[in-house]
């Protein structure tokens, strides 16, 4: 493996960053160097490792691609760590600086060295080169509080139906996160992955509806741990959504190993492909305060490699009309943010197997959000009033409390329009659901959401008598001048894509 530039690293600055969504203990960061990989040419550098722990690189680096160019999708870069092959990234985010974060696996203390290769055949066939920019490094220590996470989150091999390396062109793992809860007697870990599509599922024209979303977010690896951490139990999500024992191996100090199996983001523990990748556990979700989509605030890339992809392999619609239900560009839509949950008499126990954040789906009905505009009587709706196509309803349907939707709109989607906004209780499931919180908001120019867009707290209470219930009026409430966290995080993510809020 020829290099062509090397840099050695010789220590650990020992500082912890005070972050909710970092705990990674020792950093280390590098001067940046443009450095061009390019067949025959690649970048390699050392590193120390003080203590066992897990080893967390962000690579700086940008590619002469285009997600949304048929045939100059992205850059294929491969990472060996002492020679032996670690892991592969996908350069999605073309000539400008993307973070790739990518965990290392579990190191013993001592001394490694890192090389990034280019890969020709792999990559796009329009794409000939790559360039980092520079390298940082973490250590997640055995003492860390977030050192149980790193132990369980799991090795993806990335899936081959159509191609040999297709997440180099469609569906390609964005971002891991988890959820946790638990007792003195166990812990429960679930990770997620966010894919920037799904090939299959949920039909096109009703991905924004359902999900608030084009890209695909499917839980992937639980396991479940006693009081002395040792592994109780283990699934994984596999084909048509079953949750299946795993039964796979374990690899790079002790991760368990899958694969994405399915166009639609279901996966496996049998491996046939030979790409993977190890994206480390970036955000915990917490269901009972938020929906999934909440990581897509957080690494708000998501929204813009998803709407490339769209652009690349749907037939966007152009101009945008309100009334139809064909996909159009993502600044035609309001995105929805909001929670619903059944209402109980005050006497009554709560369900077996409640979970916080959750709905029993028996107890459980649709709400759709409704807005309307300045100077008009018209009903913009997120399910298109209840539609169904085949077996697929519009409306949410998933088991989260928590969840997102879009409310498509004739043109350019702009919040100082919008006159009010409501809920409406749909037919069948419960007579009486509370809904409470909302968050709307748009893209940018960027593609980049727009914060804080128009918020509220207020809790309604919907019944078959009563089935519609006012959220938000311009009139009466405020929207959206105050500054806000998630847009202090949106404006760091575009202007200093090493902001630690990128990182895990």
């Amino acid at each position: 493996m020829n290099s062509q530039a090397e840099v050695q690293i010789t220590g650990f600055s020992g500082r912890v960053w005070e972050k909710d969504l970092l705990d990674c203990g020792y950093r280390i960061a590098l001067h940046k160097a443009e450095v061009e990989l390019s067949p025959g040419n690649g970048f390699r550098f050392r590193f120390s490792m003080p203590e066992d722990g897990y080893a967390e690189l962000d690579l700086f680096a940008r590619s002469d691609s285009d997600w949304a160019a048929t045939d100059r999708e992205s850059a294929f870069v491969r990472l060996y760590l002492n020679e032996a092959y670690n892991q592969d990234v996908i350069l999605y985010y073309g000539s400008s600086q993307g973070v790739y974060t990518r965990l290392l696996g579990y190191l013993k203390e001592g001394d490694y060295e890192v090389y990034a290769e280019f890969r020709e055949l792999e990559s796009a066939p329009l794409v000939s080169r790559a360039w980092i920019d520079g390298v940082e490094l973490r250590c997640v220590a055995d003492s860390s509080p977030r050192s149980l996470i790193y132990r369980h989150t799991p090795l993806l091999y990335g899936r081959n139906l159509s191609h040999p390396y297709e997440n180099r062109f469609t569906d390609t793992p964005l971002v891991l996160f988890y959820s946790i809860e638990g007792n003195e007697e166990k812990t429960v870990i679930e990770y997620q992955m966010m894919f920037s599509h799904e090939d299959e599922g949920t039909p096109a024209p009703l991905l924004m509806s359902k999900w608030g979303r084009t890209t695909d977010i499917e839980w992937m690896y639980r396991v479940e741990l006693d009081a002395e951490d040792n592994v109780l139990e283990a699934v994984f999500q596999g084909a048509h959504h079953i949750t299946t024992a795993f039964n796979g191996n374990y690899d790079l100090g002790g991760h368990p190993v899958l694969q994405s199996a399915t166009t639609n983001g279901n996966f496996k523990d049998d491996i046939s492909s030979d790409y993977r990748f190890m994206l480390p556990p970036a955000f915990q979700w917490k269901p009972e305060e938020e929906p999934r989509e909440a990581v897509m605030s957080r690494f708000p890339f998501a929204y813009q490699v998803t709407g490339w992809e769209m652009e690349r392999q749907q037939e966007l619609e152009m101009p945008s009309q309100a009334s139809s239900i064909t996909l159009a560009h993502q600044r035609s839509y309001v995105f929805i943010q909001t929670s619903k949950r059944p209402l109980r008499d005050s006497d009554r126990e709560l369900s077996p197997g409640f979970k916080p954040g959750f709905n029993r789906r028996e107890e459980d009905a649709c709400v759709d959000v409704q807005l309307r505009l300045h100077g008009s009587e018209q009903w913009y709706s997120s399910c298109h009033h209840d539609l169904r196509l085949g077996e697929f309803r519009a409306a949410y349907e998933g088991a989260e409390s928590h969840f997102s939707t879009t409310i498509k709109l004739s043109g350019e989607a702009v919040l100082e329009d919008i006159a009010e906004i409501r809920a409406v209780l749909l037919e069948g499931g419960a007579d009486s659901m509370e809904v409470a919180g909302l968050c709307a908001f748009t893209l940018n120019e960027d593609n980049l959401p727009q914060f804080p867009g128009i918020r509220t707290d207020r809790v309604i209470e919907l019944t078959r008598l009563q089935p519609v219930g006012v959220l938000w009026t311009a009139d009466k409430d405020v929207s959206g001048d105050e500054e806000h966290p998630l847009n202090d995080m949106v404006k760091q993510v575009v202007d200093e894509p090493s902001s630690q809020d990128e990182q895990s």
